[in-house]
């Protein structure tokens, strides 16, 4: 459900799983690992602090459009704007607005101001379908239910 909280979404470990790489490497190194785990997106740290969200976007508008070298160009000097950040708490409903406000396909989940991952809006969608088969499971089981228990005969 939509109105359900980050936190149960940033429970599972494959969500929000993003894989990370040192602000300092370059492009090529970035691109090189989002291809190898089948990422759109990187987080770039400084040592245990996140600096960034690095996107294939940021590789094409950054990057490509500005004829740099990949080879040469560090992430930390390739990165967009700010990732829209957005506290644990916050519902499904709420981070996908902020991204629709944003444009931007990634949200940055934090409490207290530490940043506790990265979902994308297929992550979110992704729990909003599987939490509505559930429910609706759920719902056909209670109706085959109710049918045998009212059964005569």
């Amino acid at each position: 459900m939509s109105f359900q909280s980050l936190r149960a979404v940033l429970a599972e470990n494959h969500v929000a799983a993003k894989p990370a790489i040192a602000a300092t490497a370059t492009v090529s190194d970035a691109v090189a690992l989002m291809t190898s785990c089948n990422a759109d997106a990187v987080v770039a740290m400084n040592d245990d602090r996140f600096v960034g969200l690095f996107t294939a976007h940021d590789v094409l508008t950054h990057v490509v459009a500005s004829a740099r070298d990949p080879a040469t160009t560090r992430i930390v000097d390739a990165l967009s704007d700010a990732c829209p950040r957005v506290d644990i708490d916050a519902t499904i409903a709420q981070a996908l607005v902020l991204m629709d406000e944003h444009r931007r396909d990634h949200v940055t989940v934090s409490d207290r101001g530490r940043v506790l991952g990265v979902l994308s809006r297929g992550d979110l969608n992704a729990w909003m379908i599987r939490d509505q088969q559930e429910q609706l499971d759920s719902a056909i089981r209670a109706v085959k239910f109710m049918g045998f228990s009212n059964r005569r005969g």
